[in-house]
């Protein structure tokens, strides 16, 4: 679990600055965070959600944890969970 924890606060700091900032922001762009990721090419839109998935994981990792959330198990970021 301590683990799981510095990898919580290692994210936050690598992100921290106007550096931080600036390249956070660029990451919520080009990882579709705000705007829809959808294309009628379906190779596209599956491109287009592994940006997406990435540049989510990262956000989670540097709000840190939910309390009463469990970390994920080694390998499964990522993973889709919705069945599909």
């Amino acid at each position: 679990m301590r683990e799981t924890t510095d990898l919580f606060v290692a994210y936050a700091r690598a992100f921290e600055g106007e550096a931080g900032r600036l390249v956070l922001a660029d990451l919520s762009r080009q990882g579709f965070l705000r705007e829809t990721s959808f294309s009628p090419d379906p190779q596209r839109a599956a491109f287009n959600e592994g940006r997406r998935s990435l540049a989510l994981y990262i956000a989670r990792m540097i709000e840190g944890p939910e309390p009463g959330r469990k970390p994920e198990p080694e390998g499964a970021a990522g993973r889709d969970s919705g069945g599909r």
